[in-house]
């Protein structure tokens, strides 16, 4: 088949619309990315292009009712960003409605180029590219929609777009798997990476799917090496998945609790057993340090320890004729992030088998192999390996994975639009939802705290893993009295942390996941200093040593007024902004001045302040001078405001989701 890249009203007056999703820029450097593949490979490109006369007498009705002009011809705004202007040889196709079939121009101009393959990108998801689609579907075109390369400013509307569209006619694939089902994947080195991932696994076995779009994962380190080759799961492979768990689940949530929670504990001997060679791999495949791959691994066996011992919980007497009683919801689906690939799902999946659930699980495609481990762990424990199914995917995966009606509940960590997604697909079901989404963190230091420990408590928690935790510093927010010499101390601490080699022990700032995710923060760090008048303190660059990967020095930036981008957004990279407050109310007015209320930290020695920020702070989980930042297996985990949907992870609070209570009146039997 012969492909054509269709660029849909990438055009700045839809870019500069409030609300976008993502962002124009995120949007602007995945069409660009799209775009030189294309050219490179001297690939048919066409724009389509809403164009309007100057006095709008033929634009659309609803537009002259509501007195919009947009896209009037010879405006900056109809035009495309520099970026992505068409060069010679490349056909533009104006249009006045949605679809970019409208004037009948551009089927014949791709008849006559010989294109039978077309790949979408641009605005809006939910409307011109959901038209444009549709008519290249009626016209018998196969069609892949650029997921990385379309946006907006109506998410949830988009979102179901896309399901509609999912389901009758198009694909929608990541950049780098539409490179390489058009035949442009870039050669890379490929040591050690020959053989594929299995797609999945259901009903005990591994489901091997080589002619599913493959996604790549390159190395931390050195990015130009893959170290796995990753099938995007479909929806066949989730109904297998989801069929393999409901049957196991069945004999699993009658088995008697005790036994449950005796395979629990058998589990988490073996991955205790496991802990050296885990920890290792999470290093090499994320570039987690290893001293952070260690202690995650020594949380995620206590949360199955911790799980294991709420079997004790499934039933409570109230006296004669009455118990009450938790019941298995059936199964559930875990959708998990690359930061924790071990902690996050043994903690989820635990609390989901003790309860007498099933599993469906979707680790995020980083750490394939820690996946497979824990997969094969499960059985190695005695536990059957039918009742933890897994898929491995994108984000098109994970939505058709919770929009299934053999789904019984959600249990979710991931960013603040991958919970909005995912609370508008179980609404429509009415399927219980838990949801941690992250989290930008604030942390106080008043005049009266111990500068010296605060800023070296801060510099690791802003900075250590490369600030890639949901439960990092990104706020730094100081008493102005002391701003300026605290400042000091916390550069000298920022310099102090080791960048380098993940399994080195002394490392505490490793590489990024991707080069992707650089290209994201180092994005986010321009525009603030460039747009939004911030002063780079320290990083904002690559350091030398280490250009082959995806590093990037910890970032402190002041200067920067509330609303900026850089302080209401995570980055969930090694940036962090430092904030001056005139006193205690205002510090506590910034603290609060974001949509998100994870983790709250505060440092002083004033046993009244410390009540008031414990009474005003808004965020789950509240910390007083800290020196380390732990989380604790047997703590509620959630966090406030948009930071959490559901009931808080971890401990007796999983028994809230994972299980459903029933009373029961009566001579019991």
């Amino acid at each position: 088949m012969k492909p054509a890249l269709l660029l849909v009203d990438v055009q700045n007056d839809y870019l500069a619309r409030p609300g976008l999703h993502p962002g124009a820029d995120l949007l602007i450097a995945g069409i660009a990315a799209l775009l030189g593949a294309f050219r490179g490979a001297s690939l048919p490109v066409i724009h389509v292009r809403t164009m309007i006369a100057e006095d709008g007498r033929d634009s659309m009705p609803h537009w002259q009712r509501q007195g919009t002009r947009q896209c009037v011809r010879g405006t900056p705004g109809s035009l495309p960003p520099q970026s992505l202007a068409a060069v010679d040889g490349e056909a533009i196709v104006e249009k006045r409605y949605f679809s970019g079939f409208e004037s009948g121009r551009l089927d014949t101009l791709l008849h006559s180029l010989g294109a039978d393959m077309l790949v979408v990108a641009g605005l809006y998801t939910h409307g011109c590219i959901r038209a444009t689609v549709t008519d290249a579907y009626q016209r018998g075109y196969a069609i892949i929609v650029a997921a990385d390369c379309i946006a907006s400013p109506d998410p949830h509307h988009a979102l179901i777009s896309r399901q509609w569209l999912e389901q009758r006619a198009a694909r929608f694939l990541a950049n780098d798997a539409i490179l390489a089902a058009v035949g442009l994947a870039q050669p890379a080195a490929n040591a050690g990476c020959d053989e594929l991932i299995p797609a999945g696994h259901a009903a005990g076995k591994w489901m091997n799917a080589p002619e599913l779009p493959l996604w790549n994962h390159f190395d931390p380190c050195s990015s130009d090496r893959i170290l796995a080759r990753i099938p995007l799961a479909d929806s066949s492979l989730i109904d297998k998945a989801i069929a393999g768990a409901q049957v196991a689940g069945r004999a699993w949530s009658a088995a008697p609790a005790a036994e449950r929670a005796s395979l629990l504990e058998a589990w988490a001997q073996v991955v205790e057993h496991n802990r050296e060679a885990w920890a290792g791999m999470v290093a090499r495949q994320l570039g987690k340090p290893i001293t952070d791959a260690r202690e995650e691994m020594d949380r995620a066996i206590a949360h199955v320890r911790v799980a294991a011992q709420l079997v004790d919980s499934l039933e409570e007497s109230h006296g004669e004729g009455l118990l009450t009683r938790h019941c298995a919801r059936g199964v559930v689906a875990v959708i998990t992030p690359w930061n924790n690939p071990v902690a996050l799902p043994l903690a989820k999946i635990a609390s989901a088998l003790v309860f007498g659930n099933s599993v469906v699980w979707k680790p995020a495609l980083p750490a394939p192999e820690v996946a497979r481990a824990i997969v094969a762990s499960v059985a190695a424990a005695g536990i059957p390996p039918a009742l933890l199914s897994t898929v491995f995917g994108d984000a098109g995966t994970a939505q058709a994975l919770m929009a299934h009606p053999g789904i019984a509940a959600v249990t979710l960590t991931g960013s603040q639009r991958a919970g909005s997604d995912a609370a508008l697909l179980c609404a429509r079901r009415g399927t219980p939802l838990q949801a941690e989404l992250g989290g930008n963190n604030a942390a106080i230091v008043m005049a009266d705290a111990d500068l010296d420990a605060a800023a070296r408590a801060l510099a690791m928690s802003a900075f250590g893993f490369a600030g890639q935790r949901c439960t990092a510093t990104r706020r730094v927010i100081v008493e102005e009295s002391v701003r300026g010499r605290f400042t000091e101390i916390l550069l000298s601490e920022i310099a102090k942390l080791r960048v380098g080699d993940p399994l080195e022990p002394a490392t505490r700032v490793g590489p990024l996941v991707s080069a992707a995710r650089r290209k994201e923060v180092m994005a986010a760090v321009a525009r603030a200093l460039v747009i939004d008048g911030g002063r780079l303190l320290s990083g904002g660059a690559v350091p030398r040593e280490f250009e082959q990967g995806s590093w990037y020095l910890p970032t402190l930036v002041d200067g920067l007024e509330p609303e900026a981008a850089l302080v209401q957004q995570e980055t969930f990279g090694p940036v962090a902004v430092i904030q001056a407050a005139k006193d205690f109310a205002d510090a506590i007015r910034l603290c609060n001045g974001v949509g998100q209320g994870l983790v709250a930290s505060f440092f002083s020695s004033d046993a009244g302040r410390q009540r008031q920020f414990l009474a005003s702070a808004e965020a789950g989980i509240l910390r007083l001078n800290p020196s380390v930042f732990p989380v604790a297996a047997d703590a509620p985990f959630g966090g406030w405001k948009s930071s959490g949907m559901g009931p808080p992870e971890h401990g007796r609070w999983d028994r809230e989701f994972f299980a459903q209570p029933q009373a029961i009146y009566g001579e019991l039997p």
